[in-house]
């Protein structure tokens, strides 16, 4: 279970977070809210790579996560396969290899990350994120630049590889999300 309690976050003189409280337990979330609103500085709070202001956050202390962020920081200059396997050593690479194929078409399997198109770059972002050994997999923006066929897809890829695990989504786009349990971000 993770916990905010009052979490307040300011960058500058602008508040983006504002005694924030929310309980992520078992199951599936969808933090929304408008752009600028403050979804991804929940999410790097909740991974400790920012402090709040004010206010708690309880975690696990060894808590695993997995994530994809909204930029999808790939190795440009290696392959698809090769950015998978960089960060999933215990991953065979036939399962990557299948994984990979799932979501992206096999020409893209052995091409540098930097010739991939915008979304296939996402979904192998995504792909990376959802192979990793975790207990809690974020997901921020996980389906821009895809088109509604590459977006169910990826929905379906997530739903088949979440296995139990703790899921939080951020998307400005609820649709194929109507099931997960909604937090919203209010200014």
């Amino acid at each position: 279970m993770i916990e905010l309690k009052n979490v307040t976050k300011s960058y500058d003189d602008k508040k983006v977070l504002d005694s924030f409280s929310a309980v992520f337990d078992q199951g599936s979330y969808l933090l929304k809210g408008p752009s600028g609103i403050g979804k991804t500085t929940c999410i790097l709070l909740i991974l400790g790579l920012i402090k709040p202001d004010d206010g708690e956050i309880s975690k696990p202390s060894d808590m695993r996560f997995s994530v994809c962020f909204q930029e999808d920081r790939l190795f440009e200059k290696e392959t698809a396969l090769t950015n998978v396997l960089a960060v999933n050593e215990d991953v065979l690479v036939s399962d990557a290899t299948s994984a990979i194929l799932e979501l992206l078409p096999a020409d893209a399997l052995n091409k540098k990350a930097g010739e991939l198109s915008g979304g296939m770059k996402r979904r192998l972002a995504v792909v990376r994120a959802m192979l990793h050994d975790s207990d809690c997999v974020i997901l921020d923006e996980p389906f821009t630049g895809l088109d509604d066929e590459a977006r169910e897809k990826t929905i379906a890829f997530i739903r088949a590889r979440l296995n139990g695990r703790l899921l939080i989504v951020t998307s400005h786009d609820e649709r194929g999300l109507n099931d997960l349990q909604v937090v919203n971000i209010e200014g």
